[in-house]
């Protein structure tokens, strides 16, 4: 599973190459709503190169495979591309020999388990896996900021501290609501437009949100700490997956 990873991580890193660096700058940045651009700027992305990718390094991660079971710690490896626009995310279970990888790219989303490596457990690539992985590498914009200047994004200001964004990738529309806080950190994000899976091939939409909690320095930047995913389920929220992140490493080639 592990080399899976690689490989769709370099896959994507070779269509990067050859992009002209540019810069968030006022001028880049003017047509988006007040919100992001005060985002940006707190956060100090302002005059830095835009990511054209990001390795996020995740110091612990941790992952509840049911509402009733036990959180189980993991091995988190990730990778987002902004042009074209894929993720790609590895999961070891540290106490069992398990590992999941899920990936979008193109329209294409794909979640697979394996045991020991080489025994399927479960896969599915059905559309609504790729709308639900086109959701998850949304709402990561405040990990990789460049997707807020991506030309298939539409944005919506609600208020001061919200703003509605609508993503077309590939015939795929998605939409959620991104949320901050009064000195312009982002807080959680939740959509209305991801699949909850209930059975085999059986799907519902169900609303969806992530959290972050805490913001940390890296160097001159300001960047999102705790993470917590969560499904709001009619019997009550089911929080899936946290985690810390350690670092962000933006333009990786290699």
């Amino acid at each position: 599973m592990i080399k899976t990873f690689i490989k769709e991580k370099f896959e994507l890193i070779e269509r990067n190459r050859g992009q002209r660096v540019k810069f968030f700058t006022e001028e880049a940045i003017k047509l988006l709503p007040e919100p992001l651009k005060k985002y940006l700027r707190v956060c100090g992305y302002i005059d830095r190169p835009i990511p054209v990718n990001a390795n996020v390094c995740w110091s612990e991660s941790w992952l509840k495979i049911s509402p009733k079971n036990k959180w189980k710690k993991l091995r988190t490896l990730q990778f987002n591309s902004v042009k074209p626009l894929g993720r790609s995310a590895y999961m070891k279970i540290l106490s069992m020999p398990v590992a999941a990888r899920d990936l979008y790219h193109d329209g294409y989303g794909e979640m697979k388990v394996k045991l020991m490596n080489w025994i399927k457990v479960a896969y599915d690539n059905s559309k609504e896996v790729a709308q639900s992985a086109l959701i998850t590498t949304f709402c990561e914009f405040m990990l990789i900021p460049s997707y807020l200047l991506s030309d298939n994004v539409k944005w919506e200001e609600i208020n001061n501290n919200s703003v509605k964004g609508t993503l077309a990738d590939h015939g795929i529309e998605v939409s959620g609501i991104f949320h901050f806080n009064d000195k312009g950190f982002f807080t959680h994000f939740e959509t209305l437009d991801r699949y909850f899976t209930v059975a085999k091939n059986k799907y519902e939409k169900v609303k969806f949100s992530v959290v972050v909690e805490g913001y940390k320095a890296q160097k001159n930047l300001k960047i999102g700490e705790n993470v917590k995913v969560m499904w709001h389920l009619p019997e009550g929220d089911y929080e899936y997956y946290k985690g810390t992140i350690d670092k962000i490493e933006f333009n990786v080639f290699e």
